[in-house]
């Protein structure tokens, strides 16, 4: 079959098929403006809610802390790097499974800002440790303010019992 030839084939299957497509779409029963919306298997994947729930509490996050480009990701590698005074950024990428490239640019974003330094380590000159800058310690202890405000507004939701077992089940998640 030559080439013209077969193109002109597929091209009448794909009119066939787009055909097929909306004659099948134009028998189904329009929805009906303000119908509730079928969610079909959606709310029983934990997939499902655990992404609902971490739009909920991203949202409230960027809310709280009322500075832009302060992420989750970043606040918390602000605490390691508070509670782990030299920490090296391939066990921040670790710790937080962030790949190293995107480590890198969060602490020269936090480097440009003045929040943290990098320093050669004495032991291993390959290496370099991550400290909190005086800045950076004022810094995180405002942010650390709001982002337990911003914990307590969704732990109230919940029994201490529940908040304990909700926290061991999503740490099922990621371990």
């Amino acid at each position: 079959m030559s080439r013209s030839a077969s193109r002109r084939s597929r091209s009448v299957v794909s009119r066939k098929r787009a055909a097929r497509v909306k004659q099948s779409v134009n028998e189904r029963t329009p929805r009906a403006a303000r119908q509730e919306v079928d969610l079909s298997l959606l709310p029983q994947l934990i997939g499902y809610n655990l992404r609902r729930a971490q739009i909920g509490l991203r949202r409230h996050f960027v809310r709280t802390t009322g500075k832009p480009g302060i992420r989750p990701g970043l606040f918390s590698l602000l605490v390691l790097a508070d509670a782990n005074p030299g920490i090296a950024q391939i066990e921040l990428s670790h710790e937080l499974d962030i790949d190293k490239a995107t480590i890198v640019a969060l602490i020269d974003r936090l480097e440009r800002q003045g929040w943290v330094e990098r320093r050669r380590s004495t032991e291993d000159r390959r290496r370099h440790g991550i400290f909190l800058t005086a800045e950076g310690v004022r810094g995180l202890k405002a942010l650390k303010r709001d982002i337990l405000e911003h914990e307590r507004r969704f732990a109230r939701r919940f029994t201490a019992a529940e908040l304990r077992q909700l926290l061991e089940l999503l740490a099922r998640c990621h371990d």
